[in-house]
């Protein structure tokens, strides 16, 4: 028997009338029949013998979620933004960082950081003094605004600032300071993760 829309039962209907009518999609997964040899409703996709018609219309099991290995796009998106932000916030870390060295360097307090910029490094060394703090002023206010803008998704800023820190890491690189320059790759990994995940928001905008 089919209980049909409207409440009332149908029938009786043969095994074959059943399929067919899941086949042709009249017949819903959900649809209540009741077996001969049965006194209880039960839902048609409930029947063994009907399962294997409903995995044919659809790969799916009736009751699993389907599956999927990307994250919806609200969630994609929000990803990505965060990744753009974590990355353009070194830049902040850099100019931060060397503008204590060069604080350092003029106090002569004699604390340094690896992080910081080698052009800093070699102006202080070189010049020395008040003139060297005022330039090391200005090199720490340009990656803020690399910074600045990076986070706020202008890829620009990413590019401009990861091609600088490189040339910066070449410094180091002269002066055989291996432990700066490898965290001047891992920052340049950093920021180029910032870069992408700034570039998949751009096409999704």
């Amino acid at each position: 028997m089919v209980r049909g829309a409207d409440g009332k039962a149908y029938g009786p209907a043969t095994l074959e009338q059943v399929s067919g009518w899941v086949r042709e999609g009249r017949l819903q997964a959900q649809a209540p029949i009741k077996r001969s040899d049965m006194d209880q409703w039960a839902s048609v996709a409930s029947f063994e013998e009907f399962q294997p018609l409903f995995v044919e219309a659809n790969p799916q099991p009736v009751s699993a979620a389907p599956a999927t290995t990307q994250a919806p796009a609200p969630q994609a998106e929000a990803i990505a933004y965060a990744q753009m932000r974590a990355g353009g916030s070194w830049f902040y870390w850099v100019a931060g960082l060397s503008l204590i060295n060069s604080i350092s360097s003029f106090s002569r307090m004699g604390v340094r950081f690896i992080i910081g910029l080698g052009f800093t490094q070699v102006i202080d060394y070189e010049l020395g003094g008040t003139t060297a703090l005022l330039l090391d002023l200005l090199i720490a206010g340009l990656f803020v605004l690399f910074g600045v803008f990076a986070t706020k998704g202008h890829r620009w800023a990413f590019v401009v600032g990861m091609v600088l820190f490189a040339l910066d890491g070449l410094i180091l690189l002269l002066r055989s300071n291996w432990l700066g320059v490898a965290f001047h790759v891992f920052v340049l990994y950093c920021l180029f993760r910032g870069f992408t995940a700034c570039q998949r928001l751009a096409r999704t905008r």
